[in-house]
């Protein structure tokens, strides 16, 4: 997976882990694959720890990504 498509997909389960800590329903099934596809244990994840402790594991994970000025140019366009 390229570094703009990880980046969205990253912006997509942290939307989506507001969601949860808002009590908004979310689509599990999504959340576990794109957890998976970031290289997350989705049950560690949702389960086994704190829903704010997961997010800021999710949050240092993207703010991790090397985005490159390419890919921040590109980012911007999609």
């Amino acid at each position: 997976m390229d570094q703009v498509n990880k980046a969205i997909l990253f912006l997509v389960v942290i939307e989506t882990m507001l969601e949860a800590l808002h009590h908004i329903e979310v689509d599990q099934t999504e959340l576990v694959d794109s957890l998976v596809m970031l290289g997350f244990d989705p049950i560690n994840i949702l389960y086994e720890t704190n829903t704010i402790r997961s997010f800021q594991k999710v949050c240092r994970a993207f703010a991790e990504l090397d985005l490159t000025d390419e890919a921040l140019s590109a980012f911007s366009q999609e």
